[in-house]
């Protein structure tokens, strides 16, 4: 069985600069989408996306086992640098993957 990827999760949430009452400012978040699309590009963010419901925020799924390097890119937001959004990085470990067939269970379910 390969090996589980280690990648590094950020939490978003709104941050104190988040103007309020209000729902996702677009303009504002503008270039925290383009630093996404960016690392994204360079094959350094696996996913990204919001919560749906009332209490907001997002996470972004990050291609590292480098917490200095996943850190730099978290801190590097320009919405984070801001203060429009407040983030928190975790390592997250990748134990099924539905996309790549792994699992923890594959080789018992090839027996």
């Amino acid at each position: 069985m390969p090996k589980p990827r280690p990648v590094y999760w950020i939490d978003y949430q709104r941050g104190p600069a988040w103007p309020a009452g209000q729902a996702a400012p677009k303009q504002a978040l503008h270039d925290h989408q383009v630093y996404l699309q960016r690392l994204m590009e360079n094959g350094q963010l696996l996913m990204a996306g919001l919560f749906r419901d009332a209490a907001g925020g997002g996470i972004a799924v990050l291609d590292s086992s480098d917490e200095t390097a996943a850190r730099r890119m978290m801190e590097d937001d320009p919405a984070v640098q801001s203060g429009l959004l407040q983030a928190t990085l975790r390592p997250w470990q990748m134990v099924f993957n539905p996309a790549g067939g792994t699992s923890p269970f594959a080789e018992d379910a090839a027996s």
